[in-house]
């Protein structure tokens, strides 16, 4: 089963609006990849969510049962957080990137520039929704 980590901005923007992140949850939905979730990311979008539109938290709980997501505990990328600074403008990204650097998914898929460096790329398969949607309808 390929594994998938989504930035918090494909969360949050696939749920509650159309468009390609909500095309990569559904396909979330309809094959066989599993989602993994760094424990700090669920924290922010659950933030994000309780600030932006209390009201639709019931959506990302509904979704993260329905695909079975994986949240990685902080403690097995917290080693990496240093790397990740090195390697990000945002330094607020750098748990994201780091638990990207400690599980290696088969796709990181963002739409955060800061994620799509060629540094970045070159450790871990980062693409947009455009890409991933791309490469996964051609396998």
């Amino acid at each position: 089963m390929k594994s998938v980590m989504v930035d918090s901005n494909v969360l949050f923007s696939g749920l509650l609006y159309p468009g390609k992140p909500s095309e990569v949850l559904k396909l979330l939905g309809r094959r066989r990849l599993r989602l993994l979730i760094p424990a700090d990311e669920l924290d922010e979008i659950r933030t994000v969510f309780r600030r932006k539109v209390s009201y639709k938290e019931y959506l990302l709980d509904g979704f993260l049962k329905l695909v079975n997501a994986r949240t990685i505990p902080a403690k097995r990328y917290r080693v990496f957080i240093p790397s990740a600074v090195e390697l990000i403008k945002d330094k607020k990204d750098a748990p994201i990137l780091a638990c990207a650097l400690a599980v290696k998914p088969d796709y990181f898929i963002t739409g955060d520039k800061d994620f799509l460096t060629k540094e970045i790329r070159e450790r871990i398969n980062t693409v947009t929704s455009v890409e991933f949607l791309g490469k996964i309808r051609r396998a």
